[in-house]
């Protein structure tokens, strides 16, 4: 039996694309998205359809599994993406029905198809003493060490500290815990290709949307639950330029450029890792 991967740029059609393919092929989608795991999140994830129980939605009649089912306070990873998925894809096998894997956080894709190697776990006395450390002091250390991790993951405390962190109990950087393997899995991947003119026009428009249709509201709700603005759920592009205007370091219009600048980035970052992977078909639009 086949997976399918449906992967692709932010603002790309990635969700749209796999419920149209789940209803063509009976299939459900299981989210690879590393903010749609979050509650109370939805806006600026770009959550779709409605939320049923247990990290399950439902978007056009299609089930979408995986969204919904951390705190904002929780940390996830790599490692814990395949253990889940690999559980709901055997769930869905078993109703006879296709899984359709769907996102655009890369890492978890390939670690899924290709496997990883085991990674150190968190450690509880290095990561407090790195916790001391400004976002600008993890960024220079792991410069020095793993300069890859250190530019991709610039703006992402989170990310930053859980590289220097690997580098450090292992001597080896996080692209070299990802080997090629063989696949894991029988699968069909399909990456969309969007022309970067249309694509980076969706997206100003969709993050000025997303703040002029309640995400700082819901940044601020988050935060009145008492959840640290430091959190790993609130580090993600927007949630953290929101934080910003919330402290009233940037105006409401530096906020949008902002999350729209670095939303583009990211698109940019995105397409440039999908085409380096092995194995995958392009759907051109």
């Amino acid at each position: 039996m086949e997976i399918i991967v449906i992967s692709g740029p932010t603002a790309s059609g990635k969700t749209k694309k796999a419920v149209a393919f789940c209803k063509e092929r009976n299939g459900e989608i299981i989210s690879c998205d590393s903010r749609q795991i979050y509650k109370y999140l939805d806006i600026g994830t770009n959550k779709e359809g409605i939320f049923l129980q247990n990290g399950l939605r439902r978007i056009d009649g299609v089930l979408q599994h995986l969204t919904d089912t951390l705190n904002p306070d929780q940390n996830y990873s790599a490692a814990k993406f395949v253990k889940d998925a690999d559980l709901k894809i055997s769930e869905i096998f078993e109703k006879g029905k296709v899984p359709v894997i769907t996102g655009g956080t890369g890492l978890y894709i390939k670690a899924l198809l290709y496997g990883l190697d085991e990674m150190p776990k968190a450690d509880k006395t290095l990561r407090k003493e790195l916790k001391t450390k400004s976002q600008d002091e993890l960024y220079n250390i792991l410069l020095k060490s793993d300069p890859g991790a250190a530019e991709k993951n610039k703006k992402n405390p989170q990310r930053l500290l859980r590289a220097l962190e690997v580098n450090i109990l292992s001597g080896r950087t996080i692209q070299e815990h990802f080997k090629s393997k063989s696949p894991r899995y029988n699968f069909g991947h399909y990456s969309i290709s969007i022309d970067n003119k249309i694509l980076y026009k969706k997206i100003n428009e969709r993050c000025k949307y997303m703040i002029e249709n309640g995400m700082i509201e819901e940044t601020q709700k988050v935060l009145n639950m008492g959840f640290d603005k430091n959190c790993p759920a609130l580090s993600g592009i927007g949630y953290r330029h929101i934080i910003q205007y919330l402290e009233k370091k940037i105006s409401k219009e530096n906020l949008i450029l902002e999350f729209s600048k670095d939303t583009r980035h990211y698109a940019k970052r995105q397409n440039i890792w999908f085409k380096a992977q092995p194995d995958v078909d392009f759907m051109f639009y």
